[in-house]
């Protein structure tokens, strides 16, 4: 029973983040064709009914659904956002607009709206969003199935989350740079960049014969977890898991400060310190692969 509860929560927790990311588009757009964007919203809770009949509670093998549904949520939301953002900016440096505080919101409808007595500028609530929406990944995960792995185990995984959360949110820092602000094709990268990070934590394989823990994506064996296909072993998880942050986070992250450098001339001392500390985390990770 208590299963169940925590699993209704973690998916309400995501659908009603995810319906406040669209609510804001409605807002900044002032179309209720907007609330299209809802329709992942039922898939949510259908995954949920099948999560619960047919899986008894349990955990997917591979990837995590929910949160997969709720990024295809909030994603876009939150990008429609950011691009409006960019085009504030952009309207503030030619002089043909001035971002001000906004009159309390209100809800676009087809029978009336909603007010909210909440001043905020758009910034503000696209920071707001997403830095809860990370938040809501860590908290849902917390209450999703923990699988084979103990409560010590999951308790490591969730402070790593809580790391991998921080990096991801110091990358909107860029939008702080001169260079940035008004630069269409970097903004566009940089939320590529994050969307491709954030899908780190759709997958949930687990192995649970270790007593240790690789501080990452897959909760590993003992000696050396791996990966049968076909009845032969493949990668341990824990090389899997490095390579999986290499590739979705700390790689494309170093690539995109080095970008920042060496093409647009931003050399901030924000810049030149992430610059440096994505850099040990990828040295770093790499010779984590080299003594496995």
């Amino acid at each position: 029973l208590i299963g169940i509860i925590k699993a209704i929560i973690s998916r309400c927790l995501f659908a009603g983040h995810g319906f406040i990311c669209i609510w804001r588009v409605t807002v900044i757009k002032k179309n209720p064709i907007w609330w299209s964007l809802t329709g992942t919203l039922p898939l949510l809770f259908l995954e949920a009914l099948f999560t619960l009949k047919i899986k008894k509670g349990g955990e997917w093998k591979w990837v995590c659904p929910s949160v997969f549904l709720y990024l295809a949520t909030a994603i876009p939301a939150i990008w429609f956002l950011e691009l409006d953002l960019l085009h504030q900016r952009i309207e503030l440096v030619s002089g043909r607009q001035l971002i001000t505080r906004l009159p309390p919101n209100q809800i676009p409808g087809w029978n009336g709206e909603i007010n909210l007595p909440i001043n905020l500028i758009p910034d503000d609530w696209c920071k707001i969003l997403e830095q809860m929406l990370l938040l809501v990944l860590i908290v849902g995960r917390w209450l999703l199935p923990k699988g084979e792995i103990s409560r010590e185990q999951l308790s490591q995984l969730l402070l790593v989350y809580i790391g991998m959360a921080a990096d991801i949110i110091e990358l909107f820092e860029a939008f702080k740079e001169r260079e940035v602000k008004t630069n269409k094709i970097l903004t566009i990268i940089i939320l590529s960049l994050w969307t491709a990070s954030l899908l780190q934590f759709t997958f949930v394989l687990t192995a649970t014969k270790s007593k240790r823990m690789r501080p990452v994506l897959f909760h590993e064996g003992s000696t050396a977890s791996t990966i049968s296909v076909g009845g032969k072993s493949c990668c341990p998880t824990e090389v899997i898991s490095i390579m999986i942050s290499v590739m979705l986070q700390d790689g494309p992250f170093l690539v995109l400060r080095m970008l920042l450098i060496f093409r647009y001339n931003v050399i901030s001392y924000t810049n030149l310190f992430f610059t440096s500390k994505n850099s040990l985390v990828l040295i770093l990770q790499f010779y984590r692969l080299f003594v496995l």
